[in-house]
């Protein structure tokens, strides 16, 4: 696709990059109802959100380090095969997705409340939230600053709250308004083609213990639940499986901005550097994680 898109005159909203004198950079501008349905342009994706991605994958899911000669280390593997690629960039994607919903609790009330109503099967928003946090079992984070909450291997649970004042307390599930005794949680999954990634292999057989948000990157979310409730009548559409851009459609918009970086990256086609083109961003981000002694890499 070129860089350079014609709008139509009736396309007056569009997405474009603003350069630092607040002239509009033409060569990035795309039309907005392009940017919503796809492809995105590359360049807008990297200048907004390839230094977020970077800090994701470096501080968040331990992917990337820096040696002692400024140089970028990643165990991220570079997949040839297109099914392959597919599957190890949508296990990319819901490990993204764990890091963004547990950043956007933290740093939002409505957004801590929002999802964590939906993670102990709520009925209504409420303040109760505000006095838990947000967790990601298999964030970096998590293994630092709560070690006995970091679970990599929960096969349900990405995303969990632990009370502010006693860290080894956790959110409790709701039945009927009171509470179930089994801990709230969130279980993530993100995809382009939920039926060949998603439908077989963890929804259809899952037992919904916790509710399991779903990130519809393609927008099949409602085919793919109307052929759960064919053969599962007992699975509450919208509790036990919930839509992600039905929860925030922002961070939704995000996670798929994410996906053309992901993918990119996992296919070969774009390095780790092209994140970040900014140097002096760059050399800062480096200059950070070469101050951190126990930078860790893992693999997908």
């Amino acid at each position: 696709m070129s860089a350079i898109q014609k709008i139509n005159p009736e396309n007056r909203l569009v997405v474009a990059k603003m350069l630092p004198d607040g002239r509009i950079d033409q060569s990035s501008v795309q039309a907005l109802q392009q940017w919503q349905r796809g492809p995105r342009n590359l360049e807008l994706v990297r200048h907004g959100y390839g230094s977020d991605m970077l800090d994701i994958l470096t501080h968040e899911l331990g992917l990337v380090s820096v040696d002692e000669e400024g140089l970028l280390r990643s165990k991220i593997i570079v997949v040839r095969s297109e099914e392959d690629a597919k599957g190890a960039v949508m296990r990319l994607l819901g490990k993204i997705a764990e890091a963004l919903v547990v950043r956007a609790c933290n740093a939002d009330l409505w957004a801590n409340r929002r999802w964590g109503q939906v993670g102990r099967r709520g009925r209504y928003v409420h303040q109760t939230l505000d006095d838990y946090i947000a967790v990601g079992t298999g964030l970096e984070t998590t293994r630092h600053r709560y070690a006995q909450k970091y679970r990599p291997n929960d096969p349900h649970r990405d995303v969990i709250w632990i009370d502010k004042s006693n860290t080894v307390s956790e959110l409790q599930m709701l039945d009927q308004g009171r509470p179930a005794g089994i801990s709230a949680g969130l279980q993530l999954k993100a995809s382009m083609d939920g039926f060949s990634y998603i439908y077989r292999s963890d929804v259809a057989r899952a037992k919904y213990e916790v509710p399991l948000v779903y990130f519809d990157l393609c927008n099949d979310y409602y085919k793919l639940t109307d052929a759960i409730y064919a053969e599962e009548r007992d699975v509450a559409i919208g509790v036990d499986i919930v839509r992600g851009m039905d929860i925030d459609p922002a961070l939704h918009d995000e996670l798929y901005s994410h996906w053309w970086l992901a993918d990119n990256l996992i296919r070969g086609r774009m390095a780790l550097d092209d994140l970040v083109k900014n140097d002096l961003l760059f050399d800062a981000f480096k200059k950070d994680l070469l101050e951190q002694d126990d930078a860790t890499v893992i693999t997908i």
